[in-house]
């Protein structure tokens, strides 16, 4: 056993996080975390520390690293409105499953719950963190910071979100005995009951038309998927975070659109590490559609009708299982050819229903390397991004999932950005959701992050404009905005920017971008776009 050592709770925090590996910290400093930031100074040799000019921002920065490469991301914040600020990323984390640990802040240990009025004090912020977190805790002793620490850090590598331990001003900054303990040994993740394997396999060996719909939970099965599919001749549907597990070139890998064409004649369903909610609620299960679900969380399973074979356990294990299982299958008819011209066919109709979109997207994909990560915003070129840009490996494309966290991607590009230094990191936004953290402009000035952001601006949410345009009759409110000059905005920070003007100029545009050394800007005005969701949501046929 380590021996004890005396520490403020503050070096003690810092130390765990060195104890897990962390070596980058986005964080805003505020009175309660005094002892925090007091010993976080003494790391700088080992640990990165990003401060920026919101607390939003500093959470969507960890969003972003996690999400763009599956270590934790993490974030330190004062109690609450430091707290407040950053529920919508906390929020977004939470639906993404992302490793993202938050310290947040907590006024003095006594006066927790007593309602004195103290400085930032919330009702029941303990609450608040619980409920948008998938672990949490409270250390009300320097003692307890390591086994808190090692507990939340397990939590993220269980891969079931995000984590908050809240810190008292008092127990950072006074000094107390701890013992500095070592992480201990990530637990194995849950492996696939035998019996339920075969069943599984028995649904699928003798399925006509199988299909699998993964998710976000598949991350780190794509070989095991691969296989499978081939095996089953079966089809693999993703949609946001479950994008790129099977490379989008592959014929077996098909969206959204392409599974509602193939949803009527399908007749067993795999679906692994997903919420599988478009096949509940839109697309709807029919009497005897069949139905497995693999989840490392059993609460899954639960939620909506439940399936016939339900599989807690992971991904990688539970597919490996299957396989072999279903080893000796006989060769089943290929699918390959119907599958490539189903997803030609699906192409043809994004360029000729959504040619603006999918010229800019065009171009985007050939200036671009295929290892870029790009972070679409809830905006006209990032609705179709996330359903139509070519991902060739998972933790390419980052959006924020069913959340829609309008505004997020800029922020969360650079903390991506941070965490991936050596790929080019492109943010897709649009003039309404840029405002919400272009503040954080001199944060990626002040610490030369190189983010590539493209802003295509159309003077209004677009999208909801568009629909009062169309569905309501023209009734127009307060959907038009007035903007800066974003050139003359990005030059006040000391960024570089440049404005193209269609999607040939925006290809040269992010060309001249990738060879800039700290962030740039790129504006490209737009007008009106023909309206994507009947592509992008679509329902399989009545009858």
């Amino acid at each position: 056993m380590a021996a004890r050592t005396s520490m403020t709770g503050g070096e003690a925090m810092v130390a765990a996080l060195r104890a897990h590996g962390v070596t980058t910290l986005f964080g805003l400093p505020g009175v309660q975390l005094d002892g925090l930031f007091n010993a976080l100074h003494g790391a700088q040799d080992w640990l990165r520390v990003v401060n920026a000019r919101h607390e939003q921002g500093v959470a969507y920065m960890a969003l972003g690293y996690a999400a763009a490469t599956g270590r934790p991301g993490v974030f330190a914040v004062v109690p609450g409105p430091g707290l407040l600020n950053a529920t919508a990323a906390l929020s977004t984390a939470y639906t993404l499953h992302a490793p993202v640990l938050a310290l947040v802040g907590q006024i003095t240990s006594t006066a927790i719950g007593v309602g004195l009025g103290e400085l930032h004090e919330l009702p029941d912020q303990t609450g608040i963190v619980a409920r948008l977190t998938r672990w949490n805790g409270v250390a009300m002793r320097q003692e307890e910071i390591f086994p808190l620490a090692a507990e939340a850090f397990a939590a993220l590598a269980a891969g079931r979100g995000p984590a908050g331990l809240e810190l008292p001003r008092d127990i950072l900054a006074r000094s107390g005995d701890v013992i500095p303990l070592r992480p201990a040994p990530a637990a194995p993740p849950p492996r696939p009951d035998a019996g339920a394997i075969r069943v599984a396999a028995a649904l699928l060996s003798g399925a006509r038309a199988p299909m699998i719909v993964v998710g976000g939970g598949a991350i780190g099965a794509g070989d095991e998927l691969h296989r499978l599919s081939r095996l089953l001749q079966a089809p693999v549907a993703s949609h946001l975070l479950g994008r790129g597990i099977l490379d989008s070139r592959d014929p077996f890998a098909i969206g959204r659109t392409e599974a509602v064409a193939l949803w009527p004649e399908t007749d067993v369903v795999l679906a692994v590490g997903t919420r599988f909610h478009s096949p509940r609620t839109v697309w709807r299960l029919r009497p005897g559609q069949r139905v497995i679900r693999i989840d490392i969380d059993p609460v899954q399973f639960g939620r909506g009708q439940p399936p016939d074979v339900a599989i807690a356990a992971d991904a990688r294990a539970a597919l490996a299982a299957l396989v072999a299982e279903l080893g000796a299958l006989p060769n089943r008819p290929s699918r390959e050819a119907a599958l490539r011209d189903l997803k030609t066919a699906t192409e043809a109709r994004f360029h000729q229903t959504l040619a603006p979109q999918m010229a800019f997207l065009d171009s985007l994909r050939a200036a671009l390397p295929e290892e870029s990560v790009v972070v679409a915003d809830y905006t006209q070129v990032g609705y179709i991004a996330a359903a139509a840009w070519p991902v060739a490996a998972p933790r390419r494309l980052i959006s924020p999932g069913y959340q829609g966290t309008l505004g997020f991607s800029f922020a969360t590009g650079l903390g991506a950005k941070v965490g991936c230094p050596t790929q080019p990191v492109v943010c897709l936004t649009g003039d309404g959701g840029f405002l919400f953290t272009a503040n954080e402009l001199a944060t990626a000035a002040q610490h030369r992050i190189p983010l590539i952001t493209v802003l295509f601006n159309d003077g209004a949410y677009g999208n909801v404009r568009r629909m009062q345009q169309d569905l309501y009759g023209g009734r127009v409110i307060a959907s038009d905005l007035r903007n800066p000059d974003f050139m003359a905005f990005a030059a006040a920070f000391g960024v570089a920017a440049r404005r193209a003007d269609g999607a040939e100029a925006l290809g040269r545009a992010v060309r001249w971008a990738m060879e800039q050394d700290g962030p740039t800007l790129i504006e490209v005005p737009v007008g009106k776009m023909p309206d994507p969701w009947a592509l992008l949501e679509p329902s399989p046929p009545r009858g």
